[in-house]
């Protein structure tokens, strides 16, 4: 088979094309022809651009993986739309997405584009910039989400620095507004969520399924090549890649999870296992996220499956209230917040933010002199850190061996794939950087280039607010921490680790739970008077001083310990 270039070159635009067609910009993450402007026409009245940039890809270590589903899924559906009658104009570039717009604009005289509005901040700016520049685009609605921001406005009013967020609320009124699991105007069941029923152990309770495989095909291997290539450097490994790249293999993907998985996602959604590392999880994050699936439909699949009574409606529940709830909720609130900025000026900042990000166009080596030259760049990330954290995030997010299973299990699973289910992220990941005090800002944007369904939009309010409490209970109203129990009793990592869940100080004990009560300890001043943290408070002030000497000490050598191993580079 001819290599990508010379399939897509074959077929590239005339003249006539160009005048003729109505033509659309598709963003790296809205490969879908199922809404939005390329439904508009038909195929032969509609040209796409699509841009393949370098600039976009070396901004940051993205997992190879991450760049690998998406630049094939971006090669696969050009030549979907190509195969459909559209004509396909594919642009390879050094430059970001918007600078590589205006030369290709000015290049083939292409008319005024039309783009769905990005999802990404960053994008946003990127081609704000190159239309100030004289790019001539036309943003549309982005129909893929399930909301709009009229949705999000009508619930909370106008963005205030201050006032609690609370996804519930949001979640509530959608489902009300869609109909979603409603009857006669209430909830099917009688409750809106259940999530207290989710959160079940597993213990080998039912078989879990094995998911399909993906075997790359010649323009996906092709891909891979060039990202090892190109990307080498980056975090992650590409071997056993597996992931959807064509849209056929994407609807199976989702398919085999509302058959196979979607009736135990739920009881066991907080679970988490190193021998069934995906359990009942339907890993479509990805797919999601570039467009490839969409939420409305996902949710009305899972409502038809309640409806004819072929799953819980605790697990559908569950899954919608992801969807439907937290992921529109989460993009509403980035968007409002221009990414966690506009709480500067009410939120703490940290003091040495260790990381910065840099324009569009500047390379990773050119990124400390860009940094000096730029200190209010447009595209730095927030910095909130409500709770006062600043420590360097270390070696074991790079795949450092900590001795902590839990961790190095994860983060392993992270190298291998670029994914971990939620739970994972948020009690073991976010967990330890939280009780440890490293940096919100540093976890934020290894969480960015870590893993395969990261964008600004989803990554920032969910590391900054649930994860870190970075925010200062924004989002959250509490902090999602915990010691060793938690994460004894939802899993079987202790079972497998050299330390001991039952201690909390002494030789062989958990440094999970000494860093939960130095946390608390630490943070009494801001978080003592939190109606939710009453009881863990009350406990903690009926420890002797001897214990609390015991549980600092424990807890600083689990920090210097981690601290000592030295962190890769990239």
């Amino acid at each position: 088979m001819p290599d990508f270039q010379h399939q897509i070159n074959s077929a590239q635009p005339t003249a006539a094309d160009i005048k003729n067609r109505r033509w659309i910009y598709i963003p790296y993450d809205r490969y879908t022809d199922r809404t939005g402007p390329l439904t508009d026409q038909p195929a032969p009245d509609t040209g796409i651009v699509i841009v393949e940039s370098t600039a976009k890809a070396l901004r940051r270590p993205y997992h190879k993986k991450k760049l690998i589903v998406l630049i094939s899924n971006m090669r696969h559906f050009a030549l979907e739309q190509q195969a459909k009658g559209v004509s396909v104009l594919y642009h390879f570039s050094p430059h970001s997405h918007g600078q590589a717009l205006l030369e290709l604009q000015r290049k083939r005289h292409l008319p005024p584009l039309t783009c769905m509005t990005p999802a990404e901040r960053e994008l946003r700016l990127d081609l704000a910039t190159a239309s100030k520049q004289g790019l001539q685009l036309r943003l549309v609605e982005d129909t893929t989400w399930a909301s709009t921001t009229e949705d999000f406005l009508n619930t909370y009013g106008p963005f205030k620095p201050g006032k609690p967020y609370v996804m519930d609320r949001f979640y509530r009124r959608m489902r009300q507004q869609t109909g979603i699991l409603m009857q006669n105007a209430k909830p099917i069941g009688g409750q809106f969520s259940y999530d207290a029923a989710n959160r079940n152990p597993y213990k080998n309770q039912v078989p879990v399924p094995a998911p399909p495989v993906f075997t790359p095909d010649a323009i996906t291997e092709e891909v891979i090549a060039f990202v090892e290539s190109t990307y080498g450097h980056h975090f992650g490994i590409t071997e056993n890649f597996d992931l959807p790249c064509t849209q056929s293999d994407c609807d199976l993907l989702w398919h085999f999870f509302l058959d196979h998985l979607l009736p135990n996602f739920g009881r066991f959604e907080d679970a988490m296992r190193d021998d069934h590392l995906q359990l009942f999880h339907s890993k479509t994050s990805v797919l999601l996220n570039l467009g490839r699936l969409l939420a409305s439909k996902l949710i009305r699949d899972v409502a038809d499956r309640v409806a004819a009574e072929a799953v819980p409606l605790a697990s559908a529940e569950g899954f919608i209230r992801q969807l439907l709830g937290w992921r529109e909720f989460m993009r509403h609130l980035h968007e409002q917040t221009d990414g966690y900025r506009l709480l500067a000026d009410h939120v703490p900042q940290e003091k040495h933010p260790r990381t910065q990000e840099i324009s569009p166009d500047q390379t990773p080596t050119a990124a400390n002199a860009y940094k000096l030259e730029h200190p209010t760049d447009p595209y730095a990330g927030a910095t909130p850190s409500a709770l006062h954290a600043s420590l360097p995030l270390p070696a074991v997010y790079w795949g450092v061996k900590s001795g902590l299973h839990c961790m190095d299990t994860v983060v392993a699973q992270v190298i291998a794939e670029g994914w971990s289910h939620h739970i994972t992220r948020l009690m073991v990941l976010s967990n330890l950087a939280t009780l440890c005090g490293f940096s919100p800002r540093e976890l934020t944007d290894w969480f960015w280039f870590a893993y395969v369904d990261a964008y600004d939009w989803v990554v920032e309010p969910n590391v900054l607010g649930m994860a870190t409490y970075a925010d200062g209970g924004l989002t959250a109203t509490k902090p999602y921490v915990s010691g060793a129990a938690y994460i004894n009793r939802m899993s079987n990592f202790c079972a497998h680790c050299q330390y001991d869940p039952k201690k909390s100080t002494g030789e062989n004990s958990c440094p999970f739970t000494a860093l939960y009560w130095t946390f608390l300890e630490r943070n009494e001043a801001t978080l003592s008077k939190n109606f939710r943290m009453q009881m863990p408070y009350n406990t903690l002030r009926k420890k002797s001083p001897q214990e609390l000497v015991q549980l600092r000490t424990r807890a600083q050598q689990a920090v210097d310990r981690l601290q000592s191993f030295k962190r890769p580079t990239y």
